[in-house]
């Protein structure tokens, strides 16, 4: 279960590639790694049903966070640098209000860690607070930044970024010092068009260096908040455009679709057929803890939502709760199996072809036999569609996370009763034989142990049902301020599926957070080897720390890292795995075949006393003692039962495994072409459920079989003393061999001879050693079977002539890339940001918030730039912009206090005059050589 994957930041773009090769929808990858209107738009339907089309879309989201005269030209397209700006959001929002809310203090009982296990949460001790930032800042260890209002073990410190104002000056001062070549002393520069310019320029942005009216409005906004460029400054520019962002939202038992959409409330209907959105301006407000959305009558945009079924959306799991569907599952399948299909017996007079009277040996007879094939099918998944669609359809209405009427759960608590207990209690058959002795559907009920056990199941899984039904409507009916004074009930009766999107939220601040402490220790790194390096900016430093770090690896994961992780919630919070649902119906469906061996064995140990008695009663010869069956018959569900709880234990670590493997690029997404055959037939996933469970019912029959046949050929009398012979035989020769290969003295035509002998000797006994292999390859193979998680064949054995042979492997991954596509935190976090675009408008997310925002990514993360989408003319920026740098650098330096002198910029002059003159004396030194000929 363990795996190698990348360190650090390279583990961070690995995964920044992985959500955007699953947020792309066209039919092939994008490379460059650019999202387009369309796929967020088919996004925005998908996951929220929310209608967008790509017009409104690339009018709005990809305006004000991407394209729109930042950097593309047709204004549609957003690159990983600007995905990357709108993930940083939610956590540059709450370092700049977490500016006012804390106060230094010296406590000694306060732990600058926080709680225990959760030390990666903050980036205090991951760089040097005092890096030149700020003159009066104190020493290091003496300061410890404390929420006014939060205590150490509060939910929100565990995802709160410390020292946040550090981290503003911090980048900034990397893009002054490197774009205008100031030092930490030297005084902050005033704001204006030349100094955002020449910015732009070193990070090699002439495209938007050139749009005089951005770089205006940046000016304009940065100007709202003082004069000149510091780190109030930058974290207002960084931050205003997107105050409405509530991080208080990351905390609440909500949805993000709730979180956005809740504050407003529109007292009209929105009619069918038109606009997706209008201007509301008759709204009553809900108060905010903070109350920054404003007075009544602000403009808010509505949304069209069409209605996706939530409640059987296998793909995004919108239902209300995961163990509530899994036990609709569950109960179809036991009803299936009691009463309509395997012991609900069927009728071959239903449509009954009359083949008897054919031979079979006639072209008459064999196409007969084949109709009455198909039509025997046919009447199976009637059952299995009509009837099982019927149930789970039925039992899932009102079972949505959005709030709905209660009597819909009332409907579907009626169909929970006509599925499990009507049959339970009342004896009906449908469609009888003429003879009465077949019926196509029977409710009767056998006395064996294995029907009381199933029956027992269907029963208790019933009343389970009932119960999450009785949540639910208790959950609609509570008025919402009752609930929030009553956090315990509160707790019971809250959706299973918030709790996850709650840990969805909050991994998303986790991971968001650790990639900006990856970035910070790169940057520390590269400053401690400032002399080493030979780059005087710390764009280049950065860079080439990163790309010694790249290849860095480090082994995580194992089978009870897993389990631990899951049984904490580590997994939840901070990695933000969302299980599929149909993994975890098969799961139970695993768990519940190796429940029913316990009947099983019972029934079977019970047939075999009953034969016994049987043969003993109508024969007088002697039959084989008892123990010579029970002991294989003992063996055999032994082993059974152990590759049931071997593939219910595994499965779900299996799962986390191959999501964090993807997530962590040691699996290829956006650059593999693999990936792309699984972003097609997404399908295929509905087989996840019945492979599993099904793997595991054939798993166990042949574990049964082949540990049983094996076990009773021991068992037989005359076979222990063969057996130890041949043993014996073959190990003597491999022990005279080595004797004999090491043995000194001993000519080489000796040798020679005796391994001519044993060749010989060999080629007769090898046809065990081929039967043990392959017996052990079928063995494995029986095991494997019920292992559609991973593949079991290599890579150079699992394709003939083009076709692969186990797909089932790819089938599962798409069920997981399904899922990750709707529920990865980043694609969560970048849905709140596009919802709250199209809620608000204009006032959320602006060109120049978002150019502000890219000037932060470009610093911290330079080794995003090879994903930046620029027009032609900005390629070679880098190069030909070089004296339009040095031409604003001057007039900002101009402006700047006389004291100050760029000692670094002269130390750069004198370096290279001295670089050149030692040129100029080489060349003299070669052509002399050339002229004596000593060359």
């Amino acid at each position: 279960m363990k795996f190698i994957k990348p360190k650090g930041s390279t583990a961070d773009l690995r995964e920044i590639e992985y959500i955007s090769a699953l947020h792309q929808t066209g039919p092939a990858l994008r490379k460059d790694g650019s999202i387009r209107a369309e796929d967020i738009s088919l996004f925005l339907m998908s996951r929220y049903g929310i209608v967008a089309s790509r017009e409104e879309v690339s009018g709005t989201i990809s305006k004000g966070f991407g394209g729109g005269g930042i950097s593309e030209s047709d204004g549609d397209t957003m690159d990983l640098t600007e995905i990357v700006a709108m993930l940083l959001i939610p956590s540059l929002v709450s370092a700049q209000r977490a500016n006012g809310d804390k106060k230094i203090t010296r406590s000694d009982d306060y732990d600058v860690h926080g709680p225990v296990g959760r030390q990666d949460n903050n980036f205090i001790d991951d760089f040097d607070v005092n890096s030149g930032n700020s003159s009066d800042t104190q020493d290091a260890d003496e300061l410890i930044m404390v929420q006014k209002t939060a205590t150490p073990t509060a939910p929100s410190q565990k995802t709160a970024i410390e020292d946040d104002r550090n981290l503003f000056q911090y980048v900034l001062q990397m893009i002054l010092t490197d774009a205008i070549h100031t030092s930490a002393e030297s005084p902050s520069p005033p704001l204006t068009v030349d100094l955002v310019r020449s910015i732009f320029l070193f990070y090699g942005e002439k495209e938007v260096a050139s749009d005089y009216d951005l770089l205006q409005r940046m000016v304009d906004l940065a100007l709202q908040s003082g004069q000149h460029l510091n780190a109030d400054v930058f974290a207002h520019c960084c931050t205003s455009d997107v105050d409405l962002y509530n991080v208080e939202w990351e905390e609440r038992l909500t949805s993000t679709y709730v979180d956005v959409f809740e504050t407003f409330r529109s007292t009209k209907k929105i009619d069918k057929g038109l606009s997706t959105r209008r201007s509301v301006e008759d709204v009553e407000i809900q108060p905010e803890p903070q109350d920054r959305e404003g007075e009544k009558g602000e403009m808010v945009n509505e949304v069209l939502k069409k209605n996706t079924f939530p409640a059987i959306d296998y793909a995004v799991d919108t239902f209300r709760s995961k163990t509530y569907v899994i036990l609709v599952w569950f109960t179809w399948v036991l009803c299936y199996v009691n009463f309509i299909g395997v012991r609900g017996g069927t009728n071959p007079e239903v449509a009954d072809l009359q083949c008897g009277k054919y031979e079979i040996t006639t072209a008459k007879g064999f196409w007969c036999g084949v109709g009455q094939g198909v039509i025997n099918w046919l009447k199976v998944m009637f059952k299995l569609v009509v009837l099982g669609s019927i149930f789970v359809f039925g039992a899932s209405i009102g079972h949505s996370t959005n709030p709905r009427n209660p009597l819909l759960v009332v409907m579907s608590m009626g169909f929970v009763a006509l599925y499990t207990f009507v049959p339970l209690t009342h004896e009906f058959k449908v469609l009888p034989s003429e003879d009465g002795s077949n019926y196509e559907l029977s409710t009767y009920k056998s006395p064996d142990e294995l029907t009381i056990f199933l029956v027992s199941a269907q029963f208790s899984v019933g009343v389970m049902l009932l119960l999450f039904c009785l949540q639910n409507i208790l959950d609609r009916s509570i008025p919402v301020k009752f609930l929030e004074k009553n956090r315990g009930l509160q707790q019971v009766l809250a959706s299973g599926s918030l709790f996850m999107e709650r840990n969805m939220k909050q991994a998303a601040t986790f991971k968001v957070n650790r990639m900006i402490r990856n970035a910070l220790a790169i940057h520390d790194a590269a400053a401690q080897e400032k002399a080493a390096l030979g780059k005087e900016s710390s764009y280049g430093r950065a860079l080439l720390t990163y790309s010694k770090i790249a290849d860095a690896t480090e082994e995580i994961g194992g089978y009870w890292w897993m389990w631990n992780g899951l049984r904490t919630g580590q997994l939840f919070e901070e990695e933000g795995i969302w299980l599929s649902n149909r993994v975890m119906q098969g799961n139970l469906g695993q768990l519940f075949l190796c429940l029913v061996l316990i009947p099983i064995i019972i029934m079977m140990s019970e047939a075999v006393n009953d034969f016994y008695k049987l043969m003993n009663a109508l024969f007088e010869f002697p039959l084989p003692a008892m123990w010579r069956i029970y002991v294989p018959l003992s063996f055999a569900f032994l082993f059974a039962e152990i590759n049931s709880l071997g593939l219910v234990s595994v499965y779900i670590p299996s799962t986390i495994r191959t999501t964090l493997k993807f997530r962590y690029g040691s699996i290829g997404s956006l650059h593999d072409d693999e990936f792309q055959k699984m972003r097609t037939q997404m399908e295929q996933a509905s087989f996840i459920f019945g492979s599993m469970f099904w793997g595991c019912f054939l798993s166990n029959v042949l574990v049964l079989f082949v540990t049983f046949s094996i076990v009773s050929v021991f068992c037989l009398p005359s076979f222990l003393p063969n057996l130890l012979k041949l043993v014996s035989s073959l190990i003597a020769s491999p022990r005279f061999s080595h004797r004999q290969s090491l043995g000194l003295g001993t000519t080489i035509f000796i040798k020679q001879l005796f391994l001519m002998l044993l060749e010989a000797w060999n080629l007769g006994i090898s046809v065990l050693f081929v039967v043990i292999r392959m017996v052990t390859l079928l063995i494995t193979a029986f095991i494997y079977v019920a292992r559609v998680d991973i593949p079991f064949l290599s890579d150079s054995a699992d394709e003939v002539g083009g076709m692969i042979i186990d797909k089932w492997p790819f089938v599962f991954r798409k069920d997981l890339l399904q899922h990750e596509a709707h529920r990865h935190p980043y694609l969560e976090r970048i849905g709140v940001m596009y919802m709250m675009k199209l809620r608000y408008g204009d006032r959320f997310g602006s060109e120049a918030g978002t150019s502000w925002r890219l000037l932060f990514v470009y610093a911290l993360f330079p080794w995003l730039r090879k994903y930046r989408i620029r027009g032609e003319d900005s390629l070679m920026a880098e190069v030909k912009s070089t004296g339009e740098v040095v031409q604003s650098t001057k007039n900002i330096l101009s402006c700047l206090s006389p004291k100050v002198e760029n000692k670094e910029v002269e130390s750069l002059k004198e370096e290279i005059e001295r670089l050149k003159s030692e040129v100029d004396h080489l060349t003299s030194c070669l052509a002399e050589a050339k002229t004596e000929g000593n060359f």
